[in-house]
């Protein structure tokens, strides 16, 4: 090969080198400003359906009727389909899918507005709640940076949070005890 046809050959390979590094540049560049606009809109949507989620709190726990379930279950139906369901992740949209169906079998029990939800069922429904708020805080990357291992982690513990909830779900689906009791008058 002559001389002049290895710097054409060079020429050309440096100019499509560069081309395929300024795609990719410019492709990371969009998919950053894009990433940062959605977490901005989840940062303005996702403390309304935190808040919603406070009647099921761990800390502390409060007595939930079979009324205020309902309201509840309305609410994130509300908030999902007026708000923010569009701007959930695959991953938090499951957890809030789990959230609703656990809901949902909880209520197949039919009875009074004011009777409470049973302790274990309390648990199950706070503990299903509360995989939807972390599954949030993942989206915003508010607690922790995410690498490639926190990817991996994050996936493995969706997963998991995945399978206890179809557990609680079924376990309130097919319980013969009832998910609620009559309010205690003092």
């Amino acid at each position: 090969m002559s001389d002049v046809s290895k710097v054409i050959v060079t020429g050309v390979l440096a100019l499509i080198t560069a081309l395929i590094l300024a795609l990719v540049n410019s492709s990371i560049s969009a998919r950053a400003g894009i990433d940062e606009n959605l977490r901005a809109k989840r940062l303005e949507l996702y403390p309304v359906l935190w808040d919603a989620t406070k009647a099921i709190s761990r800390w502390p726990r409060v007595d939930i009727t079979r009324g205020s379930l309902e309201d509840l279950h309305g609410t994130l139906r509300s908030w999902y389909y007026e708000k923010g369901g569009l701007f959930l992740s695959e991953s938090a949209r499951d957890r809030y899918s789990d959230v609703q169906a656990l809901i949902e079998a909880l209520l197949t029990d039919k009875g009074d507005p004011d009777c409470l939800l049973a302790k274990d069922a309390y648990r199950d429904l706070m503990e299903t709640a509360s995989a939807m708020r972390t599954a949030l805080t993942q989206d915003l990357n508010t607690r922790r940076r995410q690498s490639f291992l926190e990817t991996w982690r994050r996936s493995r513990w969706h997963k998991k949070e995945e399978s206890k909830a179809k557990t609680r779900i079924q376990t309130a689906s097919d319980s013969k005890k009832p998910n609620f009791t009559p309010k205690q008058r003092i």
